[in-house]
């Protein structure tokens, strides 16, 4: 309450008292963003190096693992269930090489920064997914990342009679501009951290939902 007044009397004080504020608000939505909200409890790391993100994440699944990747590649209704992902649809395909293109917006707490991605993706059934920012794919000035590779890999765990598959997220990436000044200084990496969990967690609650629908459908034979 002191603050609000003296922000209110002083306004040679504005500034710091807003940036005070927005970084309590900040602090705030990065401890509510650390609940997991999905049965699997995902493990969700960042880390950077200069302008450089590396994410890490995984969660163990009681899940098919073809269930598990067919809901990985279903590119086409990635936007129906992944938090940012307006449109993402194959431009091409031959065998298990893919260029696809993906629409949407990287929320990083009160900023949404346009995304606009090509991408070259192999697969490896029902294993591997690798993904790149494509070459020369459109104008630089159009790309929201000046570099972009990643790999979610899908392993069986053994636990009969139940199944299990561990899933495992290793990106990196650079962004083409950098973050708001006073996110980039003070909380780039949780942020990223927060928006990349949501998504990672969106992703599993779907695999969960396919795999329950699934259970159901078998269960009534």
């Amino acid at each position: 309450m002191f603050s609000r007044i003296l922000c209110a009397h002083d306004l040679s004080l504005a500034g710091d008292c807003r940036r005070h504020a927005l970084a309590g608000l900040l602090a705030l939505a990065i401890s509510f963003g650390a609940v997991a909200q999905t049965g699997a409890l995902a493990q969700v790391e960042v880390t950077r190096t200069g302008e450089t993100y590396r994410v890490r994440a995984s969660a163990q699944l009681a899940a098919d693992q073809r269930l598990v990747w067919e809901t990985l590649t279903d590119y086409e209704r990635l936007r129906e269930f992944v938090p940012g992902v307006t449109r993402a649809r194959v431009l091409t395909r031959a065998g298990n090489q893919l260029s696809i293109e993906q629409v949407g917006v990287f929320s990083v707490f009160f900023f949404d920064l346009p995304v606009k991605l090509r991408l070259a993706v192999e697969h490896t059934p029902y294993t591997t997914v690798l993904a790149r920012l494509a070459a020369g794919s459109m104008d630089a000035n159009e790309s929201t990342l000046r570099s972009f590779s990643g790999r979610y890999t899908l392993t069986p765990v053994r636990l009969p009679p139940l199944r299990s598959v561990r899933l495992d997220y290793d990106a990196q990436f650079e962004l083409a501009a950098p973050l708001p000044p006073l996110i980039g200084s003070l909380f780039a990496v949780s942020a990223v951290r927060q928006t990349m969990r949501e998504q990672f967690e969106a992703m599993l609650r779907e695999i969960e939902r396919r795999q329950a629908r699934l259970a159901i459908a078998e269960d009534s034979k």
